[in-house]
């Protein structure tokens, strides 16, 4: 926080142009003259915070509204004589777990880093992100926070400059700020004249800031001042109003319900949910909104007909006995309050020495996110995209297409009891998320997911989050581990080995071998061509196999396994052997090509965009056609990397008011993460 200091004396100081200025040591002021014989200053220090305004409670059975979340606003707490950092927006530094350490070389990409191991390496990093290094320095020691504001054109609102005095006493002192076309400014109880607005201030005072965005602006740091600064002394606060262009989201909502009779009516109950919770309403005016975000729903004409009009373009009923068989669907035992069904109370005697309701197992049908939720294997289904398949195929059936974003609304729960919806930060473009029915009516969740989807991570950084960075660094940079081991007394290659990226890319240039996979991060049509050239090489390669064959079975035939057809010396081989050698590699080749048929089959199925994303086919690649997906893979590591580098701060779950944090009341994002989703919007 910048400590502006303010010099004034009752008797008039003189100041003669004509003589060179020099410095008093005591007070910094110029004075023309003799510096010793200048008249006695009072030391005045005083700064200004801008922060959220809340109006006083007047009348406490009608308070006033506060501050839910109505535009951007982010700031830190920083002493104004030391420069240590205090809280960033209201949350204690001791609430810091991780952070971000840029690394010494463009080249190098840093580390999350625990704050434990490096306080000092926080608070830079803090300074940084927050920008306090460009912030003016009118004094010796002291820096003034400059919060990040962003409004949408025609927004209203209100902050508040507290006048914030150290020593000295304030006399008439006038600070002024100027606007531009872009925004207007009017300090309440001032004057203002054309752009300029001012106002004079007294110690501990709250002054109103009204702030109206006229049009559209790039983003725009102001500075407030005094009236009629020394030449030194005159920036007393500021703010940062961020680039605010409107960006516009649309989705289609639709429903996930089972193919029963009721299934219609299923859907009509979530979506009159959404609509009662008014979750387009919160999305625009108390959450997105903040990162200068619109959400339109697509199918909006649906929502205000509801209960007259058709659903059947606008939900997708599985059939539970196909799904069943496939582990999308199932039933498992829930910990579940024992309530008075299709209420909150509690059931009569259910009710624990604490006052809380008990928990009882209770059957429940669900939505199977992993099949290890049933008891079977540790694998996900990417239910969100399956539903979504299954929904665009149901329009083709109708010769009706949709490729916009979506929102799922399920009729049923997770079979993960910590899972109420899910988004995905990769591919880039991923355009979509899924409720459950346990958090359908919960409307930070809808912003939560939206921002996954927007390329933000959790503000926290746990166990998944830990395991996600460390799979995408070592895939990177390696895991160190040596790429041979001694087994049975020879070298082998060792599985636990993963090469650097740039070493894997450089060895698939050179080497003759073939690289089985049973997922890749890449483009589909990088994919589909590179898989092609492989299949094009494997059926050339058995037909030189079947050639071979056939020529030594014409040369020799009618003559003894045991006759030597091939070599010499100690490196011969026998006719048998060598027609065994053929016959190995041609079933190598036709297991190849029928992996490789099958995966290309799959792939021409993919209805979605053309990004690199994680690809689940078992493919098998000649070392120099994997090369460019390898490349590709580099470019999604690095892309989880940067996302996760891009929170620079990791909180302590639950501490925060973040919308991206967890267990907490979400309300705020942070300047950084505003960016991060407003970049975001070039991969739609």
């Amino acid at each position: 926080m910048e400590e502006h200091l303010n010099y004034y004396s009752e008797k008039d100081i003189v100041e003669t142009a004509s003589t060179t200025y020099v410095e008093n040591s005591e007070t910094d002021i110029l004075y023309g003259g003799n510096p010793e014989k200048a008249p006695s200053a009072d030391l005045v220090n005083y700064y200004i915070k801008v922060r959220i305004y809340n109006p006083p409670v007047v009348d406490p059975a009608n308070p006033p509204k506060k501050y839910n979340g109505e535009f951007g606003f982010d700031w830190i707490d920083v002493d104004p004589s030391s420069e240590e950092v205090q809280k960033i927006q209201d949350v204690a530094f001791s609430n810091i777990e991780y952070f971000y350490k840029k690394g010494a070389t463009a080249n190098d990409l840093g580390d999350i880093i625990a704050k434990s191991a490096d306080e000092q390496g926080a608070k830079d990093a803090i300074t940084a992100n927050y920008r306090l290094g460009e912030c003016p320095k009118p004094c010796k020691d002291g820096k003034i926070d400059m919060p990040f504001v962003l409004i949408k054109p025609g927004q209203e609102i209100s902050l508040s400059l507290e006048v914030a005095l150290t020593s000295g006493v304030l006399n008439n002192e006038k600070i002024y700020l100027e606007g531009n076309d872009c925004y207007s400014f009017e300090l309440v109880g001032g004057t203002k004249t054309g752009n300029k607005t001012e106002k004079i201030i007294a110690d501990k005072e709250i002054v109103v800031l009204k702030i109206k965005c006229l049009k559209e602006s790039p983003e725009t740091t102001f500075k407030i001042k005094q009236e009629n600064p020394t030449q030194k002394l005159e920036t007393v606060g500021g703010f940062t109003m961020m680039e605010n262009k409107i960006l516009k989201l649309k989705f289609r909502v639709i429903a996930l319900v089972a193919n029963e009779p009721t299934a219609s009516a299923k859907a009509q109950a979530l979506f009159q949910k959404f609509k009662d919770n008014k979750v387009k309403e919160y999305l625009n005016e108390n959450s997105l909104n903040q990162a200068g975000y619109e959400v339109e729903i697509e199918n909006q004409a649906m929502f205000d007909t509801l209960g007259s009009g058709d659903l059947d373009d606008y939900f997708y009923a599985f059939d539970k006995t196909d799904w069943t068989n496939k582990k999308y669907f199932g039933n498992v035992i829930k910990q579940k309050y024992d309530v008075i069904p299709g209420t909150n109370t509690c059931k009569p005697g259910s009710v624990d020495a604490s006052g809380n309701c008990k928990k009882v197992p209770v059957p429940t049908d669900v939505i199977v996110d992993n099949q290890k939720d049933l008891g079977g294997l540790d694998k996900a289904n990417a239910i969100d995209e399956i539903a979504i398949t299954e929904y665009k195929n149901k329009l083709k059936t109708k010769s009706k297409t949709y490729e916009g974003g979506i929102i799922i609304l399920s009729d049923f729960e997770s079979s993960d009891p910590a899972t109420g919806a899910y988004s995905r930060t990769s591919p880039l473009n991923h355009y979509a998320l899924i409720v459950y029915s346990t958090n359908t009516e919960s409307k930070d969740t809808y912003a939560h997911e939206i921002g996954h989807m927007l390329g933000l991570p959790h503000l926290f950084f746990d166990a998944k989050e830990k395991d996600s960075y460390k799979i995408a660094r070592e895939n990177i940079l390696g895991n160190g581990k040596p790429d041979t081991i001694i087994k049975d007394g020879k070298n082998v290659p060792n599985p636990e080995c993963i090469l650097p990226i740039a070493e894997q890319i450089n060895k698939s240039l050179t080497e003759s071998k073939y690289y089985i996979r049973t997922e890749v991060y890449a483009k589909k049509s990088t994919i589909k061509r590179q898989l092609q050239l492989s299949i094009n090489y494997f059926t050339t390669e058995k037909s030189n196999e079947q050639r071979d064959k056939a020529r030594i079975e014409t040369a020799f035939r009618g003559q003894p396994d045991t006759v030597i057809v091939a070599g010499s010396g100690t490196k011969t081989q026998t006719k048998g052997v060598y027609i065994g050698l053929c016959n190995t590699k041609i079933t190598q080749y036709i297991n190849y090509l029928n992996d490789n048929n099958i995966a290309m089959s799959e792939i021409n199925a993919l209805t979605d965009n053309d990004k690199i994303k994680k690809h689940s086919f078992k493919m098998i690649f000649k070392a120099s056609h994997y090369t460019a997906i390898l490349r590709e893979s580099n470019v999604y590591y690095k892309n989880v990397i940067n996302q996760i580098h891009s929170n620079n701060l990791m909180f302590i779950q639950g501490k925060t008011k973040n919308i991206m944090d967890y267990h907490n009341e979400r309300v705020v994002f942070l300047h950084n993460q505003i960016k991060v989703m407003r970049d975001d919007l070039a991969n739609y």
